[in-house]
């Protein structure tokens, strides 16, 4: 009798210790087997009523014993998987972020986390709405900004219509300047210097006060630059108006356009800024 008890009595320990003694050889899924194995045995040895006793008698929880009991008793679980009850980012969706950066790519995390809960009532967080991005391979990048202007069939038919122009004016011959102007800022200079280590690398300048300088200038493919003019402040219409008469005078003047052929023209090209507009008057 006492030799029965003992051994009733190790199989309940088996159930309570196998998982603070284990093997070094056993896998993971052998592990698991030899509790399970242990837990049914000590459930068809001493029942439900007496597993409390055991547990009581081997140091162990009550709780442990019922769960042993119902463990036994039920489907056996599965391991492994996704568990569908808990699964938010299904393949809708995860498709309505990206319609969403088709309609805006300026669209944040939260306000499509906040467009999924009022159109799909589904509450997810903006780190998933993040994760569900980069497994589309979509990425945060730097905002490329394209003017209406870039796209528009207008403007690209009369920018087509320019270069039209501006290459009948070349094959026939005649002399092309281009003119521009751009500003500049004399006491420029570098932002590293030597120095000794703990003292400051410093440079004494003029500090600049008054109008800023623009610099205007005329140029051509073949004479190189023909005239160039410094100026105070901004760029008005008649200035700039006085500064082609000047550049048309100039070019009359060079020794390429002395030895073209007298019913060649002068073509002086200009980009279209406000000042550069009303020349013709």
């Amino acid at each position: 009798m006492r030799e029965k008890r003992s051994d009733h009595l190790f199989f309940v320990a088996i159930i309570f210790t196998q998982r603070n003694i284990p093997s070094i050889k056993s896998t993971n899924k052998q592990r698991q087997h030899e509790c399970a194995a242990a837990k049914a045995r000590g459930v068809r040895l001493y029942g439900r009523r007496r597993l409390c006793k055991v547990a009581a008698h081997n140091h162990g929880r009550c709780s442990y014993a019922r769960r042993a009991v119902l463990d036994a008793d039920g489907d056996p679980k599965t391991h492994g998987g996704v568990r569908g009850a808990r699964i938010k980012m299904t393949v809708e969706v995860m498709g309505k972020p990206e319609e969403y950066l088709d309609e805006d790519c300026l669209h944040t995390c939260g306000q499509m986390r906040d467009r999924l809960r009022s159109d799909l009532g589904v509450a997810v967080s903006t780190s998933s709405v993040h994760r569900a991005l980069q497994g589309m391979v979509y990425s945060l990048k730097k905002l490329l900004i394209e003017k209406i202007t870039m796209n528009n069939m207008v403007y690209k038919d009369k920018r087509n219509k320019f270069v039209e122009k501006l290459e009948k004016h070349m094959s026939r011959g005649d002399m092309v300047y281009f003119q521009d102007e751009t500003n500049f800022n004399m006491y420029l200079s570098r932002n590293e210097g030597y120095s000794r280590v703990g003292e400051r690398a410093s440079v004494a300048l003029i500090p600049s006060h008054g109008a800023k300088l623009h610099v205007q200038a005329g140029i051509s493919s073949d004479t190189g630059i023909v005239l160039m003019r410094p100026h105070a402040g901004s760029v008005m219409k008649q200035e700039n108006a006085r500064f082609v008469a000047d550049l048309f005078t100039a070019a009359l003047k060079t020794e390429e356009y002395s030895e073209v052929e007298f019913t060649n023209k002068v073509v002086i090209v200009t980009d279209n800024a406000p000042a550069h507009s009303e020349m013709e008057t």
